[in-house]
């Protein structure tokens, strides 16, 4: 309209001029002494209306009756609790071994695509209807984070926690877009890659590639793995399989393993991290949460022919009843757990040596094993899988009565084991 106004008004003046020309007298002699360029054409640009600036989302404002973290403190915490949990069998399941609940308030959809490792997700809009999956106790710190600084959902649940009595809560107002940034790897969940993996994602050319890796030992992969998983046994993999990670560094890459409790999906991934890969996430439920949902996997488990892919090996897996007979008849007992894991609970007279020491140099631990070659050693940690990852490289120290618990195994503080 104020556009219309001014050329309106432009042809009205030119018109009297132009009609001034044939007045005579001495408008024409100005006129006509006038240097006028016809060819020349008006600005007008200062008189037009652009377009409104779309206005930036601001930061939600800071509640007076909230405490807030930041990105430092949150992986400070993180590192201090360890990234896996025994005790975890679901996503819905906080990591009761850890002093701390992390709650992702955002909705279920965008939790599934990423979320900050060991999370449970109750979305804002949906508290009341998830808020039994907070622990009971009110005084547990319970930290909710979301979409970032404009996103006001962690700072609502919040305050709906302190509605219900709990009394230790914080805000990671941040979320994850500054937990991204500080290169830190997601988690994702079964429904997500159940979506990656059907053929209207994978067939489509305008859909960007992703890659699966399995990092457990290359028997269970054989047995039974993820479609279009490769295997990656973290034992192996930054010295013989890094190289046949994909040339682009921006390629999704997830990792899983053997459940919550299997620390090698997570050690692929800070390996990954390291050597600049920047889209990078960790199935952290793994293959027994896959298999829980009844969704299909590739091996010969599913294949109704027999193969024995590890025959000429030495079957050096024991069951729990086994484990416990060999400790009663005096086994030395390795328990190959990060440090963080044992602080909830070590058998007694266990030797702890972190699998990924061992992996570094087995031959700088041999001294701490027993003299005798011929004693009987039982390897263990929280699900199996990194004990089976490193059994050999005891054995090879010329132990061949070495063994390892193929199980999960949970250790109360009294030192007591339950299977």
């Amino acid at each position: 309209m104020v556009k219309k106004t001014i050329l309106a008004g432009l042809i009205f003046t030119v018109g009297i001029a132009i009609a001034g020309c044939g007045t005579g007298g001495d408008s024409a002699k100005t006129v006509s002494n006038a240097a006028a360029d016809f060819n020349q054409k008006a600005d007008l640009s200062i008189y037009k209306v652009g377009d409104e600036a779309v206005p930036e989302k601001k930061s939600v404002p800071l509640k007076e009756n909230l405490s807030y973290v930041g990105t430092e403190y949150m992986m400070r915490l993180k590192a201090s609790a360890g990234e896996v949990s025994a005790a975890r069998k679901a996503y819905e399941q906080y990591p009761s071994e850890w002093d701390f609940v992390i709650v992702d308030s955002r909705p279920e959809a965008v939790f599934h695509e990423g979320h900050i490792n060991g999370a449970i997700n109750i979305p804002d809009s949906q508290f009341d209807q998830f808020a039994s999956l907070l622990p009971e106790d009110k005084n547990k710190l319970l930290i909710f984070y979301c979409g970032g600084v404009t996103c006001e959902l962690s700072s609502s649940s919040a305050q709906k926690a302190m509605k219900l009595g709990y009394k230790n809560i914080k805000v990671y107002q941040e979320g994850l877009p500054e937990w991204k940034k500080a290169g830190n790897y997601l988690a994702v969940t079964a429904p997500y890659i159940k979506g990656l993996i059907m053929d209207a994602n994978v067939s489509r050319d305008d859909k960007p590639p992703f890659v699966i890796l399995d990092a457990r030992p290359y028997k269970v992969y054989f047995e039974s793995h993820i479609p279009n998983a490769v295997f990656a046994d973290d034992t192996l993999f930054a010295q013989k399989y890094l190289g046949t990670a994909p040339a682009d560094k921006a390629t999704e890459v997830i990792v899983y393993c053997g459940g919550f409790g299997c620390h090698k999906s997570h050690a692929v991934a800070e390996e990954l991290l390291k050597n600049g890969y920047s889209n990078v996430k960790v199935y952290s439920g793994g293959l027994p949460d896959w298999s829980a949902q009844s969704l299909p996997t590739f091996g010969t488990a599913n294949s109704g022919g027999s193969f024995d892919v590890a025959e000429g090996q030495v079957n050096r897996g024991i069951n729990p009843e086994e484990f416990m007979n060999k400790i009663n008849a005096g086994a030395f007992i390795l328990d190959v757990r990060s440090k963080d894991e044992t602080k909830v609970g070590v058998l007694k007279g266990s030797l702890n040596i972190p699998d990924s020491v061992i992996l570094a140099d087995p031959a700088a631990i041999a001294s701490q094993l027993p003299k005798d070659k011929n004693a009987v050693i039982v390897i263990h940690c929280a699900s199996g899988a990194r004990a089976a990852g490193v059994i050999n490289k005891i054995a090879d120290l010329g132990y061949a009565n070495t063994f390892y618990l193929n199980n999960a195994i949970q250790i109360s503080a009294d030192g007591k084991p339950s299977f």
